[in-house]
């Protein structure tokens, strides 16, 4: 059987590497596509932590926004992106969250209302 195999790919080695590098580079332009999807879902699930854990739990809020990535994402998308990368977008995430909070706003959306 492994003979059969092997005498296969031979007879189509050009077929067989021309596949490999088209499944190659439609997983790579997948991958590209859905970066953005899954920026905009990690500031959306950190933004959710935020608010219901608050300040001074930054471990928690990290595991609960991983938990929900690998919750919500599909399965193509977890295999294409490292740990490292959904860390890295985690903490743009975190660092964008506390520049809009540094800025008055609330994650409600709104400004605080003045009583005048």
């Amino acid at each position: 059987m492994i003979e059969l195999i092997q005498s296969f790919i031979m007879i189509n080695l050009i077929e067989v590497a021309g596949t490999i590098i088209v499944v190659t580079i439609g997983l790579w332009l997948y991958k590209r596509g859905q970066e953005d999807f899954l920026r905009k879902l990690v500031l959306a699930l950190a933004t959710e932590a935020e608010k219901q854990l608050g300040s001074g739990t930054g471990e928690l809020k990290y595991a609960m926004v991983v938990e929900r990535i690998y919750e919500i994402t599909p399965g193509i998308l977890k295999l294409l992106y490292s740990k490292k990368q959904i860390d890295k977008m985690i903490e743009d995430a975190v660092e964008y969250l506390k520049r809009y909070l540094a800025s008055g706003k609330n994650l409600l959306g709104y400004d605080k209302e003045i009583n005048g």
